[in-house]
């Protein structure tokens, strides 16, 4: 297999040159959207099984059946089978060929032995290993296809595409006028990924805390990804109210980033409490301008939730959390005594449906149940902290099935990127 593997790659140098100059004609037209010349496919595919020709379809059929893994190695063959593999309308074809899910798990630092990222399908076998050039390297979260790292000795953040290799660097200097605030921050800044649809750039919404005098107050400040070091961030206005700083507070649908109030969400976390106000906070990464608010489901407790608590055995505070499901809003809360889905079917009207209630046999302390992807049969992949696996949730039998082992990961997310892309 080796010596075949051999005499492959020195064929297909051998007989690139020709290929340059010398077009073979194709017996039948194929109907197939290829950006690579058909001639050079065609010799290509002709390499490949020995001198003899295939015709073009069946040569993608044939290709489309391999997994993303064995396709990224057969581009090292030649640069024919480079070309051939990287064409973005096979990319496409191959993704919806195999529309996974994957999941993508990051480490923490010095740890993963040497691995930063993997992607994964839902048996845990890694399709895509992406190793550690730092130890100092942390994942801190995943969204859209990037994974947002810091460097814990630097200080410094960037967003990786694992797929391609491609980084943007944060910019390390604050907006003009946040640069006489800058030494007076409390904790680490929250970094918010999303992708405006008309343009396709990457945004970043940063919120961190100054400590003015007695008070803590929010700044808020923007920038756009690109890959060389002009980007700049932008001051923006902050909302009038603060916004939660804990886990699954905030999440991009679209262009627009959804936040969720911190008054609101201590009282009903900590305190059992529910107001008629706005609970969530909208902004819109196109017009970087801040949206309506959003009223929040009918989340209610039992009379006498004191009581129920401490019968049931349920954590003091509650988990009031934003996920998406499906692409639509959906907000998280409980345990009281299950944990609910509340999905935003009008934001006009801030109507909202409460569509799963989920039921556990214990609880202990709170550890976040957080919901990743419904499956096409209506099962829910689930983020369930302190079980150290992604779990598969059948609301009709109200069981769980572990799927993927997380024990050693600092964080987790389903992956939406296309693993052939090499656009950068």
């Amino acid at each position: 297999m080796v010596s075949r593997r051999r005499n492959l790659g020195f064929a297909c140098r051998r007989r690139a040159t020709a290929a340059e100059t010398i077009a073979i004609p194709l017996g039948m037209a194929s109907s197939k959207p290829w950006a690579v010349p058909e001639t050079r496919i065609v010799q290509a595919a002709a390499v490949a099984f020995g001198g003899g020709f295939l015709p073009l379809d069946a040569v993608y059929e044939i290709l489309l059946r391999l997994p993303a893994k064995l396709l990224c190695r057969l581009r090292v063959v030649c640069r024919l089978w480079r070309s051939l593999l990287s064409d973005l309308q096979f990319a496409a074809a191959h993704a919806a060929r195999h529309p996974g899910p994957l999941v993508i798990a990051g480490y923490d630092q010095n740890a993963g032995d040497g691995t930063l990222v993997n992607i994964m399908d839902m048996s845990g076998q890694i399709v895509k290993q992406v190793r550690r050039i730092d130890g100092s390297d942390k994942v801190m979260s995943m969204d859209l296809d990037l994974v947002c790292v810091k460097n814990v000795d630097s200080g410094r953040y960037r967003f990786l595409n694992p797929a391609t290799g491609a980084v943007y660097h944060l910019p390390s200097f604050f907006a003009d006028e946040h640069m006489c605030l800058s030494f007076n921050l409390v904790g680490d800044p929250k970094y918010i990924l999303g992708q405006v649809p008309g343009t396709g750039e990457y945004k970043v919404l940063r919120i961190f805390y100054h400590l003015s005098r007695v008070l803590h107050c929010q700044l808020f400040e923007i920038c756009t990804l690109n890959s060389g070091s002009n980007s700049r961030w932008r001051r923006k206005e902050a909302p009038g109210e603060t916004v939660a700083f804990c886990k699954f507070t905030r999440l991009v649908i679209d262009e627009i980033v959804y936040l969720i109030c911190s008054g609101l969400h201590r009282f009903i976390t900590c305190h059992d409490q529910v107001f008629e106000k706005d609970m969530i906070i909208t902004f819109n990464l196109e017009t970087e301008a801040w949206g309506p608010r959003i009223r929040g489901p009918p989340i209610s407790f039992l009379n006498d939730a004191a009581q129920m608590f401490h019968n049931f055995g349920l954590p003091k505070t509650k988990q009031l959390s934003l996920a998406n499901l499906h692409g639509s809003l959906a907000v998280v809360h409980g345990p009281a005594p299950y944990m609910d889905f509340w999905i935003l079917m009008d934001i006009d009207k801030g109507q909202w449906v409460k569509q799963y209630s989920m039921q556990f046999e214990q609880y202990g302390h709170l550890k976040y149940v957080h919901p990743l992807l419904v499956l096409g049969d209506g099962r829910i992949v689930v983020h369930q902290e302190d079980t150290g696996f992604l779990q598969i949730y059948d609301p009709r039998t109200n069981s769980f099935t572990n799927s993927v082992e997380l024990n050693h990961y600092s964080a987790v997310n389903m992956y939406t990127g296309n693993l052939l892309s090499l656009d950068k």
